[in-house]
C-alpha cells in the first residue's frame, strides 16, 4: 500500500486525516514541520519515498509552508525529477488567497483543503490529483470544494 506522511501539530487532526485515508495509504505521522522533513529525508535515503504528503500550515517549530519548501529542496538534493515529486496537499484553517498562492508557488503544494474538512473533501482533493478514485462516483458535474492547483 502506498505511504502517506501526515503532518499536523494536532493529534486529533492527524487522527481525522488517517481515518479519511484508511485503506488507501499507510500513514506515518509527524507533529511538526521539522519532524516531517526528517522522516521525509529518511524515506528518500532508504529509497522508499512517500507517495503523498498531507500537511497543516500553522504548526510550531517549522510551519507547513517552510517544511514543504524544505521537502522540495530535499527532493532536488536527492535527484527527484520535478515530474516525480511527492504530491502534497496543504490542509489549513487559513483560507485566504495569499496562503493558497503561497502553498502552490512557494511551498510546492498541488492542492489546498480548508479546515474543518470532511473525509470526502480530502478524497476529492486526492481524486483531483489522480491519487484515488473520485468519491463522487464519476459525477463530474459537481464542483470539488478543494482548491487543486
Amino acid at each position: 500500500m502506498p505511504r502517506a506522511l501526515i503532518v499536523d501539530d494536532s493529534r486529533y487532526q492527524r487522527f481525522l486525516i488517517i481515518q479519511a485515508l484508511e485503506g488507501l495509504f499507510t500513514p506515518e505521522e509527524a507533529a511538526d514541520g521539522r519532524e516531517a522533513m526528517a522522516l521525509f529525508e529518511d524515506a528518500l535515503r532508504r529509497g522508499e519515498p512517500f507517495e503523498l504528503v498531507v500537511m497543516d500550515i500553522l504548526m510550531p517549530v517549522l510551519s507547513g509552508h517552510d517544511a514543504l519548501a524544505g521537502i522540495r529542496r530535499l527532493e532536488n538534493q536527492y535527484g527527484v525529477e520535478a515530474g516525480k515529486r511527492t504530491p502534497a496537499v496543504m490542509l489549513s484553517s487559513l483560507d485566504d488567497p495569499a496562503n493558497m498562492l503561497r502553498a502552490q508557488f512557494e511551498s510546492g503544494a498541488q492542492a489546498f483543503v480548508t479546515k474543518p474538512f470532511t473525509p470526502r473533501n480530502l478524497l476529492e482533493a486526492l481524486a483531483s490529483l489522480g491519487l484515488v478514485e473520485n468519491p463522487l462516483g464519476g459525477d463530474t458535474d459537481e464542483e470539488f470544494p478543494c482548491k487543486a492547483f
